[in-house]
């Protein structure tokens, strides 16, 4: 029989439950370690809900100090090549007369002489 027609034994898949997932039991591979770490909220006790959620002061905002100004206009990238020449790209919003507007991403090079 031609191996093009033989068809192989599908693997058997062993029945497992949720509650059977470690993840201390399951092997890294080369170069990465996995470890189980402990959960941040207590185990509950019968009858008692536990509500766990992540703090909110960790990843909050805080308002700018007294005196920040926030510059007008998208900011701008200028880099110096030389003594004499300079790189900037910029965005630019330009407005055509039948109330079209045409948003973009210029390039420029200025040279001193």
């Amino acid at each position: 029989m031609p191996a093009i027609d033989a068809t192989a034994a599908a693997p058997v898949a062993s029945e497992q439950t949720v509650d059977a997932f470690d993840l201390r039991q399951m092997r890294s591979p080369p170069g990465a370690s996995f470890s189980a770490m402990r959960p941040r909220c207590p185990d509950a006790r019968a009858g008692e809900i536990v509500v766990c959620a992540p703090d909110p002061e960790k990843e909050r905002l805080r308002p700018l100090p007294e005196g920040y100004e926030i510059p007008q206009g998208p900011p701008r990238l200028e880099m110096k090549l030389d003594e004499n020449t300079s790189a900037d790209l910029h965005l630019q919003a330009e407005r055509f007369p039948n109330g079209m507007v045409s948003n973009r991403l210029m390039v420029g090079v200025k040279r001193k002489f």
